[in-house]
């Protein structure tokens, strides 16, 4: 679940340059855009806080909120470095074991494949933040422009020429709505959390009429719960239907 959650994350954000000129391209055309999203990396925030001084809440940009050390962990505690040595068993079949100590009984450690995780891990931590896809797309078109329809109740946002934390009330999916609903703001994030019970299509009795482009950025695991977020732009009484885009990479995991 770790090495899924952590290449979902990859994949997501991997998407988002494209996506983005994309979206420019739809609003330059008078469209409404709505992006469907599952995970919103809320809990990673969250363990990324409290590892910081609050006196460094300020500017918040520097700090990695990427799933970086998810992978690490992962690599840590499951990177095979014990010794292994081969045998014939009694039937003639070539079998491997751990080297253990004779003395205290533990298995003995490699240090070549030991040397190798650590170079891994290293060459993991030099590399770039890549920031969530959700975040991204916030801080590229600004807060103020964006309706998120999610679950978090905290976010990093650009305001003021600094990366600062926000509090989100519970109450703030539904304005959002209605400032998306109201054509205030062409560009609407869902997530599962904002995917049931909620309509965003092109409402004869809304004053945003106007083409909705439905991007699917992230599936999920669940087919239904996929296509039941379609039915969020696709409804009765609706001036258009939407233009349903699946956002994909050429990776032969998402493909499947």
């Amino acid at each position: 679940s770790l090495k899924q959650r952590f290449f979902n994350s990859l994949l997501c954000a991997a998407k988002a340059p494209t996506l983005i000129s994309a979206i420019e391209s739809d609003l330059a055309a008078g469209k409404a855009c709505v992006i469907q999203l599952v995970s919103t990396n809320e809990a990673m925030l969250d363990r990324k806080l409290t590892q910081t001084p609050t006196g460094e809440w300020g500017d918040l940009r520097a700090i990695d909120f990427t799933s970086r050390e998810i992978i690490a962990d992962y690599m840590i505690n499951s990177f095979p470095v014990y010794l292994y040595t081969e045998y014939v068993d009694d039937n003639g079949n070539n079998r491997s074991e751990i080297v253990k100590d004779e003395a205290t009984g533990e298995p003995v450690v490699c240090q070549e494949a030991l040397e190798m995780r650590d170079r891994l891990i290293e060459d993991l931590s030099l590399l770039p933040p890549i920031t969530g896809l959700l975040d991204q797309l916030n801080w590229h078109f600004g807060h103020e422009n964006v309706a998120e329809i999610t679950g978090r109740s905290k976010r990093i946002i650009f305001k003021d020429d600094r990366y600062q934390l926000a509090t989100r009330s519970g109450s703030a999916s539904i304005a959002e709505t209605e400032a998306f609903q109201g054509d205030r703001k062409q560009i609407l994030i869902f997530s599962s959390a904002g995917g049931t019970g909620r309509s965003y299509h092109a409402d004869l009795n809304c004053h945003n009429q106007r083409v909705r482009r439905h991007y699917l950025v992230e599936s999920g695991f669940q087919a239904i719960v996929a296509v039941q977020g379609f039915g969020r732009t696709h409804r009765s009484n609706q001036a258009h239907p939407p233009e349903v885009v699946l956002v994909t990479t050429n990776v032969k995991g998402e493909y499947r």
